[in-house]
């Protein structure tokens, strides 16, 4: 069965804000040779494209990573810190903030030399690891934080995000399995367990989280976005329209969200609607477009 992925890989929980983060998972990669212009899909290649969305699978979200977790946010253990390995671990914060992440690294190693069981040095040296998509040596860092500090709910969602950039899915459910285990009450965590078992296939199992996730946050759009891709994969198109209609709503500059609402629309034979749909794709996110139009097989784009 062919499928098709429309990605958003989970981002790392940490002090850096979202839109730092830009090196999510990419589609498989294609060289491309683009004219200037993305043309407007003729009807009948919608026809062709509503043939392909019947083997969807959830579209994962393009681009960033999920949130990095903030170090006040972290799980704090009672316990004394030495004060060279504060002084270390400070200096480290003010060159990670700086995006001096080789050297925030460094100044982490020395705030763990000075104190060996200092699980929020470890959890703020594998985000680092991660913004040089550095994730071997990311993953490592957070399984020692989780070692020093077993109920630390966002180094768990961390070393999960860190798993799927290598797109290790099984290690990243599980991680992300005990990040919910830890915080029931986490959109972001249910989101991205969500995300996991829809890379597996699980669909159910995805479409569910995706649902909790939307209760704990109903003003989540990627929630409502990738709920409504997993509707459409069973073929349920009242549910799939209503809650892509949802996600567009919520974010009416979103272009994945008109791209999925494409999809939709092509699937229920609206022609007219999807060919609107895919001009706002084409307005917001003229990459995406293109994207879309090598799917729909436009001649202009061509495969090289």
């Amino acid at each position: 069965m062919m499928k098709i992925i429309y990605e958003k890989s989970p981002g790392i929980l940490g002090w850096l804000p979202v839109s730092a983060i830009r090196h999510g998972i990419e589609l498989p990669e294609r060289k491309l040779k683009i004219m200037r212009h993305t043309p407007t899909p003729a009807a009948g290649t919608l026809a062709r494209l509503a043939r392909v969305a019947g083997c969807l699978i959830l579209l994962i979200a393009l681009g960033v990573l999920p949130a990095l977790g903030q170090t006040g946010m972290y799980e704090q253990k009672e316990e004394t810190v030495a004060p060279k390995a504060l002084f270390q671990f400070q200096k480290a914060e003010r060159l990670a903030k700086n995006q001096q992440f080789e050297k925030a690294i460094a100044a982490y190693r020395q705030a763990i030399r000075f104190q060996p069981n200092y699980p929020q040095a470890y959890q703020q040296m594998g985000l680092a690891y991660a913004q040089l998509q550095r994730y071997p040596e990311a993953v490592k860092a957070f399984k020692q934080a989780i070692r020093l500090m077993p109920q630390a709910g966002l180094a768990y969602e961390n070393l999960g995000v860190a798993y799927s950039k290598m797109r290790r899915w099984r290690e990243a459910l599980k991680a992300f399995e005990n990040a919910v285990r830890l915080h029931p009450d986490s959109p972001e965590a249910r989101y991205n367990l969500g995300l996991a078992n829809g890379m597996l296939g699980h669909d159910q199992a995805a479409r569910a989280q995706f649902k909790e996730a939307i209760r704990l946050a109903p003003t989540m759009a990627k929630a409502y976005k990738n709920l409504g891709l997993a509707y459409l994969n069973i073929g349920d198109l009242d549910k799939a329209g209503k809650t892509l209609m949802e996600a567009a709503k919520l974010q009416p500059k979103d272009p994945q969200a008109h791209y999925a609402l494409c999809i939709y629309y092509a699937r229920t034979g609206d022609s007219k609607a999807a060919l609107q749909e895919f001009e706002k794709v084409k307005k917001l996110d003229p990459k995406l477009a293109r994207k879309l139009a090598v799917l729909l097989g436009q001649g202009p784009v061509k495969m090289r």
